[in-house]
């Protein structure tokens, strides 16, 4: 009897697997690989200013505004790309001198284009009362002091990418 309820159980957990892995997922990308862990170097650009980090269960998330940094010949390159910074309670948010644009950091980070999210969507946070009435919504996107405002277009879509505490390191 146990085995006969084996099989569809794991046929069950294998499909519920595959449907809800966004990592198996291919989009287009700022030509950083989607299937593994990425090294990237840049800056903290914003944060979003929240209290609210995720359900409860499992990893809770900060999000911020990453600028990753490529030399050109002559200029220096700025793309941003939103980072979901995955942590449990034990670990806590990133601390506050995190966010501290003078900072270059390097980040090893995963591709996870199920949290791609456009700058508007992003830079506001959603209010009701009581009852349930839509109120003004706050804008929740804070830059860090010294970093570029103008590369943020809100109609644009940032690619979003995970951080796990002890990945990432300062490198000047």
């Amino acid at each position: 009897m146990t085995r006969g309820l084996f099989r569809p159980a794991i046929a069950i957990a294998f499909i519920s697997l595959t449907l809800t892995n966004p990592l198996g997922q291919k989009r287009p990308t700022t030509g950083v690989s989607e299937d593994k862990t990425n090294s990237i170097e840049g800056r903290t650009l914003a944060y979003v200013d929240t209290l609210v980090f995720g359900a409860g269960v499992g990893p809770q998330y900060a999000k911020f505004i990453f600028g990753v940094e490529t030399k050109g010949t002559k200029t220096r390159e700025v793309t941003p790309l939103l980072i979901a910074y995955a942590f449990h309670k034990k670990d806590g948010p990133p601390p506050d001198k995190f966010y501290d644009h003078s900072k270059l950091y390097k980040l090893r980070v995963v591709r996870e284009p199920m949290c791609d999210e456009s700058v508007s969507a992003l830079s506001y946070e959603k209010n009701e009362d009581e009852t349930g009435k839509q109120l003004q919504p706050t804008y929740v996107l804070r830059f860090l002091e010294g970093a570029p405002k103008d590369i943020l277009k809100p109609d644009s879509v940032l690619p979003c990418y995970v951080l796990t505490p002890r990945n990432y390191r300062v490198l000047k």
